[in-house]
């Protein structure tokens, strides 16, 4: 991959976040720092954490890519102060409205979480009936996993196979042959359902009897014998994968509880096209969605569009698209009272759980202002036009003539609309360093 590539490729990821969250570190003296933006500094323990999040690994090369992400984010946040963008009308309360956003969503899920357990109390008898749609066995492993010996996995698993046949223990032969680490706690037997051990047998075994083991199976992975035990009791069933069996009947009452909340809004179309053809606030009462006495206003379902899409993405919705995500707005919104009605704002669980998400939330404001940066005036400024590409196309044709062949537009464009966009994302920054006597200071021998 070009480091042009990889660069946006990172920067596509972080602007995409909701809010940019960046772990705060206790300095150690061993934390290594690697940069200055004015007094701002940047550490060792920035890096890790942000290539953590978004499952990079922390090489030399990638290390320098999250340095220079986080020198830019310093300077949007500069920008931000400078320009007064952080003052301007709406911009905290927009911070206040994620906020509220996320608090909606967490009393939501409270309400479903207690109206799910409470209607989906597994008993016995459907514990039993299930077993009986879904009858478990009580196995265990000897797994021998193949590495860089293949000849010595091979001659361990038919040396305990070989004693299995003279009548060992296979127990005992499990905690010999089998490293600890592919046992189960307290080397307790597996409990798996009768059909998933058919599939793991070879296709030409039969049933594998109680009592019974198998031979020597090679896979992937590595060689395994499996023994099959006396059947498992109704409480070892409940006990081992009773979650299970109740995580399951959960998920379909779940399912069917918003698939009847959700048949019961109705969308009015004539306002939503009206509302969507508008560009001022003159509609924002028009009513957009409703479920007995409970409404969805276009100004509400408006912050939610603005929001989560950009321009681009707004021009390329058709009208059944905006209908459906009016629809699942208003499934949010109408969830949302109905568990304020019904009062689960004052449940201790709800309670308690906000608190820390909302101490949490409040901590992310530099972060919020980044990501305003990136979302309203970084990513408007680093588009890429066709004409762009065209003329950089016709400009650099001899570049994409690939094997004697030139490669036509089509074939280079995703390349060339990368490479522009980096290119003004790169001015974009000087610029701004440049017009605000912003001193970065890299300390790149400690990379």
């Amino acid at each position: 991959m070009k480091k042009s590539t990889k660069i946006i490729l990172i920067i596509i990821v972080i602007v995409a976040a909701a809010l940019i969250i960046i772990n705060n570190f206790v300095r150690k003296d061993t934390d290594v720092l690697f940069a200055k933006v004015n007094d701002n500094e940047i550490y060792l323990s920035d890096i890790k954490s942000t290539a953590a999040m978004y499952g990079l690994q922390v090489t030399q090369e990638d290390a320098g890519l999250i340095l220079e992400q986080l020198i830019n984010n310093e300077v949007a946040q500069i920008y931000a102060q400078n320009t007064g963008m952080v003052n301007e009308p709406g911009f905290r309360n927009d911070f206040e409205w994620q906020k509220n956003k996320l608090k909606k969503e967490l009393l939501i899920n409270t309400m479903l979480e207690d109206i799910t357990k409470s209607k989906t109390l597994i008993s016995d008898d459907e514990v039993l009936e299930y077993v009986e749609d879904n009858p478990y066995a009580k196995i265990r492993t000897i797994f021998i996993p193949v590495q860089d010996d293949t000849v010595k996995a091979e001659k361990e698993i038919y040396e305990a196979y070989g004693k299995l046949e003279k009548g060992a223990d296979f127990e005992k032969l499990q905690k010999k042959y089998t490293d600890k680490a592919y046992r189960t706690p307290n080397n307790k037997a597996e409990l798996v359902k009768l059909e998933v051990l058919g599939n793991i047998l070879p296709y030409d075994s039969s049933v594998l009897k109680i009592n019974a083991f198998t031979q020597p199976v090679l896979t992937t992975y590595g060689y395994y014998i499996i023994k099959r035990y006396e059947d498992p009791t109704l409480e070892e069933i409940k006990e081992e994968v009773g979650t299970t069996i109740q995580n399951e009947k959960e998920k379909l009452y779940l399912n069917d509880f918003l698939e009847t909340f959700k048949k019961n809004i109705i969308i009015n179309d004539a306002n939503l096209e009206k509302g969507l053809a508008s560009e001022s606030n003159a509609n924002d009462d028009l009513v957009i969605a409703t479920k007995g006495n409970m409404k969805l206003l276009y100004g509400t379902l408006k912050k939610y569009l603005d929001f989560f899409l950009t321009t681009e993405q707004r021009k390329n919705l058709g009208y059944l698209d905006y209908k459906d995500i009016s629809k699942q707005i208003a499934l949010q919104e109408f969830l949302n009272r109905t568990a304020l009605d019904d009062n689960y704002e004052s449940s201790m669980n709800f309670i308690s759980q906000w608190e820390a998400k909302s101490q949490e939330f409040d901590k992310n404001w530099d972060d919020y202002v980044v990501q305003r940066v990136y979302k309203d005036v970084i990513s408007p400024a680093i588009q890429v036009s066709e004409d762009e590409i065209q003329n950089y196309y016709d400009a650099h044709k001899i570049e994409f003539i690939k094997d004697g062949i030139q490669q036509p537009i089509s074939e280079v464009h995703y390349d060339i609309s990368l490479e522009l966009t980096n290119k003004k994302y790169q001015e974009w920054f000087t610029n701004v360093i440049n017009k605000y006597n912003i001193t970065v200071e890299k300390y790149e021998e400690n990379l």
